[in-house]
């Protein structure tokens, strides 16, 4: 998830944490912890660099330091860190068990944020290597924004800092809506929800705004897990009397403020026909009322198709063989540290991209040019041991067998 997530989930945790009547520097010891520790993980941005762009961004990022194990280290080094200033240390040793409570629920609530979307975590290296797949928020959530941050802004903090969370919480989505992200149908709703959320949580305690934040932001997250179901299944109903080989994977994205719009890819491996298939479109849970053609991912994607009207339409599938992805992964070993990342590996260009940060439009960050001899690049250094999420695709075994789960 974005940065402004994970903060507003940290100071939300801050104050249900916060023991009543607390000081004033205990007070923004707890909300500075909160925050901070809701953001710690992505430390593993300063060192993207120790293996060659874009595979140390693709490699790194969402790494170690969002694994269970490495929670507990940031946890231990905070602790340490603190420590070490006599100001802080004096005030952790007034701090009792709320304030490591919410250390711990802090750090955790990264992992989970960004468990839910298509990125992927492998949370459980080094016992378990794989990448695990919410496939149900988008990486910017207009909702997740409101839901937790207007309760915050009314009850958790003084006007100033309250006026100041407000403004951003009111112009990141119009900005959004200016570049054609966010539907002004959805920019309407979001509105009326930040009006409704402001009138009823503006007289209760900070405690209590920041409980239902939490509250709200949690229900909107299983909400979407329980869509991304829907959309799972009707995606699969869609294609598979038309595949000629068996659906291995779907990548989905919900629009930005727009759950009943859904972007999605289908993995289909055919190996008979020696070749794996990318379908790609976007699919509307009620395309009677709201026609994929209105969502905002069919408008923004060059030639995207549209799913779920009658008869389904999709893009043009983008076909690959199955050889040449094996024969990358087996000979060319900065293809096979790339393809520790990529889950709808397409080529193409002399280049191999991930197919989930293809907007149709040019330009995409796991995008990396091959060698075509697979020996005049030297190979990667520091390429961490995650397992391939198209293990399914490189084994020539022809009963599909994916290490990643969704």
């Amino acid at each position: 998830m974005d940065n402004l997530t994970h903060a507003l989930v940290g100071a939300a945790l801050a104050h249900v944490a916060l023991p009543a009547g607390a000081p004033a520097p205990r007070r923004r010891l707890f909300m500075a912890a909160g925050v901070l520790a809701a953001n710690l993980p992505d430390v593993d941005l300063l060192y993207v660099g120790i293996t060659p762009p874009p595979l140390g961004y693709l490699l790194h990022h969402r790494g170690h330091t969002h694994t269970l194990v490495g929670l507990l280290g940031q946890g231990v080094l905070m602790a340490a860190l603190g420590g070490l200033v006599p100001p802080l240390r004096r005030q952790l040793a007034l701090a009792g068990a709320r304030f490591w409570g919410l250390m711990a629920v802090a750090l955790a609530s990264h992992l989970a944020l960004d468990a839910g979307n298509s990125y992927g975590v492998h949370p459980f290296h080094p016992f378990d290597s794989r990448w695990y797949y919410g496939d149900a928020v988008f990486i910017l959530e207009p909702w997740l924004w409101v839901l937790v941050g207007v309760p915050l802004a009314w009850n958790a903090g003084g006007r100033v800092a309250g006026a100041a969370l407000a403004t951003l919480l009111t112009l990141l989505p119009v900005a959004m809506a200016v570049v054609g992200i966010v539907l002004p149908g959805a920019l309407a709703a979001l509105a009326l929800a930040a009006a409704v959320l402001a009138r009823w949580t503006r007289r209760l305690s900070a405690p209590a705004g920041a409980a239902t934040a939490l509250g709200l932001g949690t229900a909107f997250f299983a909400i979407l897990f329980a869509l991304s179901a829907v959309a799972r299944a009707e995606t699969r109903t869609l294609l598979e009397p038309t595949a000629r080989g068996e659906i291995v994977d779907v990548v989905l994205n919900p629009n930005p403020a727009d759950p009943l719009c859904w972007m999605a890819i289908a993995v289909e491996k055919d190996e008979a026909g020696g070749r794996y298939v990318l379908h790609r479109g976007t699919l509307s849970l009620v395309p009677a009322w709201r026609p994929p053609t209105s969502c905002a991912s069919h408008r923004l994607g060059r030639g995207f198709s549209a799913a779920g009207a009658a008869p389904p339409a999709w893009d043009v599938p983008v076909a690959e063989a199955l050889e040449r992805l094996r024969s990358l992964g087996e000979r060319d070993c900065r293809a096979r540290a790339w393809l520790r990342f990529g889950r709808a590996p397409a080529l193409g260009d002399g280049l191999i991209r991930d197919l989930r940060f293809d907007n149709g439009r040019g330009g995409n960050f796991t995008a990396m040019r091959l060698d075509p001899d697979h020996r005049d690049a030297p190979c990667p250094a520091n390429v961490p041991s995650w397992a391939m999420p198209r293990a399914d695709l490189l084994s020539r075994d022809p009963i599909p067998r994916s290490p990643a789960r969704e």
